[in-house]
């Protein structure tokens, strides 16, 4: 407060009515713009991974992430541990036939945001 109980008229919302304040306060859209802004060549894959977990609407292994970005014209990439450390997606210690490592999208609808901005 300012002397005489003025309030100084600080908002975290943007001028422009828009709702970026939730959009900071996402955890996946956070992520996502650092991620791709760093690697920009990774947007099909980060599409691919959000498509993955919507279908799964839970854990999907990264093997069906190469085949759904193969439709975006990606041949291969290495893993997909980049997401993982950069906190989009998270490993789930948990294997299944053919030793497929398997991952969760932490904020799909963060990371959805951050692509639509991308």
């Amino acid at each position: 407060m300012l002397s005489g109980g003025k309030r100084l008229g600080w908002s975290h919302d943007p001028p422009d009515g828009s709702d970026g304040a939730r959009k900071m306060a996402s955890s996946g859209y956070v992520a996502t713009r650092g991620f791709l802004r760093d690697n920009p060549g990774w947007v099909p894959i980060v599409r691919a991974c959000l498509a993955e977990a919507r279908r799964c609407k839970g854990e999907f292994a990264g093997a069906w992430v190469l085949h759904e970005a193969r439709k975006s014209g990606v041949n291969w990439f290495p893993n997909l541990r980049p997401l993982s450390a950069s906190g989009i997606l998270r490993r789930i210690d948990v294997r299944r036939g053919g030793g497929r490592a398997y991952y969760l999208m932490l904020d799909p609808d963060g990371v959805e945001e951050a692509l639509r901005d991308a």
